[in-house]
């Protein structure tokens, strides 16, 4: 009995040891029993993040796989995919995914959340050449479940897909529903909608005591009150609502946290927070949120800090150590938006923010912050150590497929709001 608690003491301290002495140049180790890990992929072609849970549950928030043609010039994107253009962007996905889930005798992603049905979150078939056997356009989301098995997929529209309304005529939404009920008759994947205020539609499945708690904090402009399951609607009644007024797709998106022992992780898909002049105070989605979320650690930023993003209510109320920001397209972040993320006139304290692609364009926008930047490109990974006392951040290489560690970043102590 003694030599073998000695034996497992041995054993967990050499593991310790060989986590810790991670080092530049080579591959992440992979994920071990009690870690969380928050994976931010940076492909080029929009948001993909895969968590792994403490018991080893998958959950991949988003599959992004943007149109090759910019829809408001009509002209193709210059935007390479990485780590090379030999395979789209959903591919690239799942082989990330698969190598990360590289524990597993059958890699597999258990749960995946698209926030929202615009192509940087979910793909689209617009200009798309590869299909599947089921007909349907392979991008993004429907490409990434060609090549690694997934068991559950949670929206914001299941089953009916006309909130705020119909999207019969969108392309994207039509695709995507081919590929689910062809998945569903072929390979038992199941779907359902995402619902705020819930704790218990993405939950631990190989460990049901594991200490982590999934909080679905607004959808569909339904946002959680901060008491049991309780809801409120943000969004007025939109009957004979003028069209330039009805909510849009960004306001729409799902949004949750995720807390492990003190750690918390936010993460808003593209909900706006920063008005236009004339438009609603109701269209803001981020201020509801600072009334229910308190101070966090690693925060994906929303709307990859578009201009119409990351609010000073919001930012002060959560004060997050580490930003990441999912960058694609010149406009990510807006000068304004990184400003107010750095300042400390927002919220006293450090803070770390992060890129996955920086384009050029954006680097001569943001000249003047980019010295505070930790990273411009790569993967970012958040790894959360058993027990969520603390964690680290590796920046990856994101130009090649085996990734190896471009810098290391903590350990951070995680802050115990709770």
């Amino acid at each position: 009995m003694v030599v073998g608690r000695l034996l497992l003491l041995l054993l967990v301290t050499i593991s310790t040891r060989y986590v810790a002495a991670q080092r530049v140049g080579e591959p992440l180790s992979v994920w071990q029993k009690g870690q969380l890990d928050i994976h931010h992929i940076s492909t080029g072609q929009g948001n993909a993040a895969l968590l792994i849970l403490p018991d080893g549950t998958s959950l991949l928030i988003d599959a992004g796989a943007i149109d090759p043609v910019d829809w408001r010039t009509g002209k193709p994107r210059d935007i390479p995919t990485r780590p090379d253009t030999m395979r789209q962007a959903g591919e690239w996905i799942a082989r990330y995914a698969r190598n990360a889930l590289r524990f597993r005798a059958d890699p597999a992603i258990d749960y995946v959340l698209l926030t929202h049905f615009h192509d940087d979150h979910m793909g689209t078939p617009r200009h798309g050449i590869k299909r599947a056997a089921g007909g349907y356009v392979l991008s993004g989301i429907t490409e990434v479940a060609e090549y690694i098995s997934v068991h559950r997929v949670l929206d914001r529209g299941w089953p009916d897909y006309s909130y705020p309304q119909s999207m019969e005529a969108d392309s994207i939404v039509a695709n995507y529903r081919h590929f689910l009920s062809w998945q569903q008759k072929h390979n038992g994947l199941t779907v359902e909608r995402f619902q705020a205020g819930r704790t218990d539609q993405i939950v631990s499945k190989y460990n049901s005591t594991c200490p982590v708690k999934i909080r679905n904090l607004m959808v569909n402009g339904e946002c959680w009150t901060g008491k049991g399951t309780q809801t409120k609607h943000l969004f007025p009644d939109l009957t004979g609502l003028p069209l330039l007024q009805r909510p849009n797709e960004n306001m729409c998106s799902a949004v949750l946290s995720i807390h492990y022992g003190d750690f918390t992780y936010f993460s808003g898909g593209d909900i706006p927070g920063v008005l236009s002049f004339g438009t609603p105070e109701w269209h803001d989605m981020e201020t509801p949120l600072a009334a229910i979320t308190g101070p966090i650690d690693v925060k994906l930023v929303d709307h990859h800090g578009y201009r119409d993003a990351e609010n000073s209510v919001l930012l002060t109320a959560l004060k997050p150590r580490v930003l990441v920001i999912p960058a694609w397209s010149t406009s990510h972040p807006a000068p304004e938006v990184l400003e107010r993320m750095l300042s400390t006139m927002t919220y006293d304290g450090k803070r770390d923010v992060f890129t996955t692609n920086l384009l050029q364009e954006a680097k001569t926008l943001n000249k003047q912050w980019l010295a505070q930047l930790k990273s411009q490109s790569g993967h970012v990974v958040i790894r959360v150590e058993p027990g969520g006392k603390r964690y680290r951040v590796f920046v990856l290489d994101d130009t090649q497929e085996i990734a190896p560690i471009k810098a290391i970043y903590g350990f951070y102590k995680a802050k115990s709001k709770r």
